[in-house]
Parts: structure tokens; C-alpha cells; sequence
């Protein structure tokens, strides 16, 4: 198959690189390892519910303020946005013993916004713009290899290339670049050591998402907001849905992720719903439904390298190494690469606009924010 612009990763960076060469009129094909599309974009839904999945694995947060590109996306796909719900007090839990402290304060989480529907509705969203003979799920790439002047993509079984491209946009963190794809000619070794080094946003990560047939935290004058230096979630949001339920609770986990395999998923899911009972009391040892999502896990996410947790928000941007014989036809494209917001949703978009203008036709990006906002 040949086609202009081959994207490699359907995550929100190749969906949307997608979305604007579609809007432009340039050939393209997207190709996803995964059986889904939405990369770190992850929902689940409440068993039986016809709605589709509301409840965040993975990121859930948007910043209209100074998030830009976000905000003009989610206004152009006719989606809107809600506050974080905020509204009662926040706890804290110590190390040891039983001790809960509530505060008023305000919360480190004021400006903070969620996608209604879920984060999910972007992805859903971009899918239904793209031509589906387009895009093809469960299609691993192994190897890219130049030859007469174009790229042939291949499989790691070795059969005929997949597709041949003008160009490539590899929509993928840098260390599933750097771990996972050959290179024909190889990419210089500094920029190989620059891929190894930056760390994958969100893979050492885990969440625990419990559903609720009522919001009883509310009921007691609490936002949902946990702080716990005994954990095992280490800081825990309300999760609702804008309007009506089952309400929701989730939690990141504190352990690092080598520990989280020793302890195993089902231990941790009763840890944790111990932990929600000791916080906001009995009812919530009985939850109508639980997720539990460990992006460490995720071969399509994560690399041994990511096992070990973050201490800080790394320093991303642009690659800094030459890319040598694959310039002008190689582009790479994920969150980490983005200048000012890498490992963000903005950061995202953000990525593949830098390498869009160098494409034909692309429209540029404004300043706009959400309407209402």
C-alpha cells in the first residue's frame, strides 16, 4: 500500500496529525499496534451501561487557561468541558495509625478541567472525522527501511512492507521508538541515546477507578480529594461524570511498579478499597463496579526502563540530535517531544503542529479558548 504520509501510533498525537491531513486533503494511512485506538487515552465503562466509557484510565485533566491547542480542539469537535468537582473539604491521612485530618483550603487542583463524556470522546471524536480505510488496528511496525528515495514499513515477521511512504510520523514515546523499531539506514547513535533517555510520561503510573450508585463523600461535605502518606493511593479525586452516575472515586498508586507486581492486582484492589473505607467510611467498601489500570504493564506504553518512578515532570522537547539521513522524511511526533507541554494532552497537539508546518497545507493554530470560558 502507498500512501503520502504514513502515522504510526493512534494515539491523541497520531489521531490528530490524522485529523488535520484529512481536513487538507493529504493521503494518508494510520497504523495502531493496539486493538483500540486512544493510545494513553484509556476509558472504561459501568458494565451494561449503554453510554459509552465515561470513567478515565488514564489522563482525565485539561487546562483551558493555558492550554490552547486543547482548548481549540475539544471546541472544534463540538465537545465541552466541566470543572473538577472541588466543592467540600479535602483529606489528608498520615503515615501510620488511623488519623484523618479534613481542611478547607483551597485546592492544588483549582483550574482543572474534564472532558464530558470522558477523555474517551476526543478519541471517539477524531475516529468518526477519518476515512476508515485509513486507519488499521493490531498492526504492529518493526522496521523502517529508505529505499528509492521512499520508506518501506515493515512487520517483525519479515513479509513484503506493510506500507511505502514519502513520509513517516512515528506517534509513539521515545523509548518505544528507540526499544521497539529498526532502522535502515540506523538513526544516529546520539539520537538513539536521547530516545533512551527520556523517560515515557505516565508509564511507571497505576490507577484505581471505584463506581458508586450515589456520592456519599459529598453527602459528607467532602470534594472527593484525598491526600495519604499511607496509601496505597497516594492522592484521590472524584471521578464523576458531569451529570447523574454511578459517581466514581480513583486514585494514583504510590507503589512503584515492581511492587505493584509482587503484591499482585487483587491484593492492591482490596488495599485500596480499604483505604477508601477508612477516608470516606463504609459505604464505599461496596462499590457497584472497580478498574484498575497499570500502564507499567502496557507493552504499548512502557519499557523496562520505565519501571522506575519519576521524581519530577521531566525535561521534554524537540529532539536535540541530528537525525541524519532520515531528515525531511522521519518525524517524531508523541507528547514527549513537544517544547512547552511534553507529556500533556497539549503537548500532543503541540508535537505534531511543530512538524505539521512543515507539511503542505496545514491550517495554523490560534490562540482560541473554549466558548464560555
Amino acid at each position: 500500500m502507498d500512501t503520502e504520509v504514513l502515522i504510526v501510533g493512534g494515539g491523541l498525537s497520531g489521531l490528530y496529525a490524522a485529523y488535520r491531513l484529512a481536513q487538507q486533503d493529504v493521503e494518508f494511512q494510520l497504523l495502531e499496534a493496539r486493538d483500540r485506538l486512544g493510545g494513553r487515552i484509556c476509558g472504561a465503562a459501568y458494565p451494561g451501561d449503554a453510554r459509552p466509557a465515561l470513567y478515565d484510565l488514564g489522563p482525565a485533566w485539561v487546562w483551558p487557561d493555558f492550554q490552547p491547542r486543547i482548548a481549540r480542539l475539544i471546541r472544534e469537535l463540538d465537545l465541552s468541558v466541566f470543572e473538577q468537582f472541588l466543592h467540600g473539604d479535602m483529606l489528608h491521612e498520615q503515615a501510620a495509625g488511623d488519623l484523618v485530618t479534613r481542611s478547607s483550603g483551597p485546592s492544588p487542583m483549582r483550574g482543572s478541567y474534564r472532558v464530558s463524556g470522558g477523555t474517551q470522546a476526543l478519541v471517539t471524536a477524531l475516529t468518526e472525522r477519518l476515512p476508515a480505510n485509513h486507519v488499521r488496528l493490531s498492526s504492529p511496525l518493526h522496521r523502517l527501511r529508505q529505499r528509492d528515495g521512499r520508506i518501506e514499513a515493515h512487520r517483525g515477521d519479515g513479509s513484503a512492507a506493510a506500507v511505502v511512504a514519502s513520509r513517516v510520523l512515528l506517534a509513539l514515546p521515545p523509548r518505544l521508538i528507540a526499544g521497539t523499531m529498526a532502522f535502515e539506514p540506523p538513526l544516529p547513535e546520539a539520537l538513539r541515546r536521547e530516545l533512551v533517555s527520556a523517560p515515557t510520561w505516565m508509564a511507571g503510573h497505576a490507577k484505581i477507578v471505584a463506581l458508586y450508585d450515589r456520592p456519599f463523600w459529598r453527602e459528607q461535605g467532602l470534594s472527593g480529594e484525598a491526600f495519604s502518606r499511607r496509601g496505597p493511593m497516594t492522592e484521590i479525586h472524584d471521578a464523576s461524570p458531569v451529570h447523574g452516575g454511578p459517581f466514581a472515586l480513583f486514585g494514583f498508586v504510590g507503589h512503584a511498579p515492581g511492587a505493584r507486581r509482587s503484591i499482585g492486582e487483587a491484593a492492591l484492589l482490596s488495599t485500596a478499597l480499604a483505604q477508601l473505607q477508612r477516608l470516606f467510611g463504609a459505604p464505599a467498601a461496596t462499590p457497584l463496579a472497580t478498574f484498575v489500570k497499570d500502564w507499567a504493564r502496557d507493552p504499548y506504553t512502557a519499557t523496562e526502563l520505565d519501571l522506575a518512578p519519576l521524581g519530577h515532570h521531566p525535561e521534554y522537547g524537540p529532539p536535540q540530535q541530528a537525525i541524519g539521513s532520515w531528515s525531511g522524511q522521519l518525524h517524531l511526533a508523541g507528547s514527549e517531544f513537544a517544547a512547552a507541554h511534553g507529556g500533556y494532552l497539549e503537548g500532543a497537539l503541540e508535537a505534531v503542529d511543530g512538524i505539521l508546518q512543515t507539511l503542505r497545507g496545514i491550517p495554523g493554530q490560534g490562540e482560541d479558548r473554549i466558548p464560555g470560558r
